[in-house]
């Protein structure tokens, strides 16, 4: 696991050489390189690997807590789901952008306006094919989608990005496997 302690790990980007001109190249942040603790990871041949925490019988999880995201930039992280040994596969994805609130304001958490600022895709990939399994974008600073299926188990690269040549942003990225269906609900 790929896990580098920067003292600018939240560090503003560099954009000098990035005009903005194209706002669907997202192939990797040459004037923001390394700007948190997971990169290098702009590259699905060499993403992040992602180690389960709270492992159990029925479901494991991992957050990112601490990761940045620059205008063209790509972040890619490997989830390992076979090691887990799972009969049914249930994937739960949540980002969320700088301090927004997964349930918003109906649980006085953060709500973000929406706006290009605030963009952000996440897609899951299977990582022996490349085939694209589920994705989501939204402009107000939250995301929320599941997968589920044999596709999910095996080994799975998930690529959060922005189109938006004004999105620059902390954010956090939750990725849950579960051997159950379930719903995912907000409790205040």
């Amino acid at each position: 696991m790929r896990h580098v302690a920067l003292p600018f790990a939240l560090a503003a980007c560099d954009l000098g050489s990035g005009d903005g001109d194209d706002p669907g190249a997202t192939t990797g942040a040459v004037a923001c390189p390394l700007n948190d603790a997971w990169e290098p990871n702009d590259d699905p041949d060499d993403p992040t690997d992602v180690d389960w925490y709270s492992v159990s019988e029925w479901s494991a999880y991992h957050e990112v807590a601490d990761a940045y995201l620059c205008p063209g930039e790509d972040d890619w992280y490997r989830v390992d789901v076979a090691g887990l040994g799972y009969s049914v596969h249930y994937l739960h994805v949540r980002a969320l952008v700088k301090d927004a609130g997964l349930c918003g304001a109906a649980c006085g958490e953060p709500v973000l306006a929406p706006g290009p600022e605030h963009t952000m895709t996440v897609e899951v990939y299977r990582a022996d094919t490349h085939e694209p399994l589920t994705a989501q974008t939204a402009d107000g600073g939250v995301l929320a989608f599941s997968g589920y299926g044999d596709d999910y188990a095996g080994v799975l690269l998930l690529r959060v990005h922005s189109d938006s040549a004004t999105a620059e942003y902390p954010y956090r990225l939750h990725v849950e496997l579960r051997n159950y269906e379930g719903e995912d609900e907000c409790e205040c």
